[in-house]
């Protein structure tokens, strides 16, 4: 059952993020974006509801978006040493929900919708 309140459009996208917690910064890139959250590739897991102080750079030129997320699923990627992170993003500002918003309206134009 989809429990997603927007549509997931394929990106790879550079995103770094760090739990509050730690001092280890984990750069990578995002799988799949939405107005709502990103999935994205990581070589470790984190227990799911971990928020994170995530920075997604969406087009080379435009400074970096911060975030806030919380983890709300992960998965092993089979044959392989990584994981899919799946993010829930938290209190959007305004301004950054209207940048996000605008990107992902013109990569639709694009890219292909994911089917989970």
């Amino acid at each position: 059952m989809e429990r997603r309140q927007s549509v997931r459009i394929r990106a790879y996208r550079p995103v770094r993020f760090k739990s509050p917690q730690t001092p280890r910064l984990t750069e990578t890139l995002t799988k799949d974006l939405s107005v709502g959250g990103l999935c994205c590739i990581s070589s470790e897991s984190y227990p799911v509801t971990t928020e994170m102080n995530l920075e997604l750079v969406l087009s080379t030129g435009d400074g970096p978006l911060p975030l806030r997320g919380k983890l709300a699923w992960f998965r092993m990627i089979p044959h392989s040493d990584q994981f899919d992170l799946g993010f829930s993003f938290l209190d959007l500002p305004p301004q950054t929900k209207r940048r996000l918003s605008a990107y992902l309206d013109h990569i639709a134009q694009q890219a292909p919708l994911v089917s989970v």
